[in-house]
């Protein structure tokens, strides 16, 4: 009688010791949000949305970034603007230094990476690898505005010194010099 009761105290702390391991080992997830419920921006730009009725992401701005070689040199925005409503929209961004407007057709998106689209800031107000705070988005088609935080890059990775806006765009011509010398 002593070695059964024996045998199943030791099988009992057994399935205790068992189901504590499990537990520890998958566990941990219970109170974190799945990764791939969390949205967030995959490259190096932000995002942000406009909400429009039933709160609709009417207006959408990805990956939006500024391409400058300093913080007192011309940048560039770079990212895509949606419009998801039936009413063409002109966005507003309002950076520190200025404001700019896109207008953006219904239904349709603008990739400012084209150069049809280019959107240049004089000045860009930070050094790259900083962020420019605060920049607000309003559109004429929602009610709703963002404000997030914009990050600055250089010409160092391969894919964004193409839009580096260049010295050259800032000094006069070689006309402008030579009939202002006479």
């Amino acid at each position: 009688m002593k070695n059964t009761a024996s045998l199943t105290v030791k099988r009992a702390s057994a399935l205790v010791a068992i189901a504590g391991a499990l537990l520890a080992t998958t566990g941990c997830t219970y109170t974190n949000q799945p990764a791939t419920t969390i949205v967030y921006s995959a490259s190096d730009g932000q995002m942000a949305n406009l909400l429009g009725e039933n709160n609709q992401q009417d207006i959408q701005l990805r990956n939006i970034m500024l391409i400058a070689a300093d913080e007192a040199s011309q940048g560039r925005v770079l990212g895509t603007i949606l419009n998801q409503t039936e009413e063409d929209a002109t966005v507003t961004l309002t950076f520190p230094t200025e404001t700019l407007t896109v207008e953006v057709p219904a239904g349709q998106e603008v990739r400012l990476e084209n150069d049809e689209n280019e959107l240049l800031l004089a000045e860009a107000g930070a050094n790259p690898g900083l962020l420019l705070k605060d920049v607000e988005v309003s559109s004429n088609v929602t009610s709703s505005t963002a404000t997030f935080n914009v990050p600055v890059l250089d010409g160092a990775l391969e894919e964004y010194a193409p839009y580096l806006p260049t010295a050259a765009a800032a000094t006069p011509s070689a006309t402008e010099t030579a009939s202002s010398n006479g």
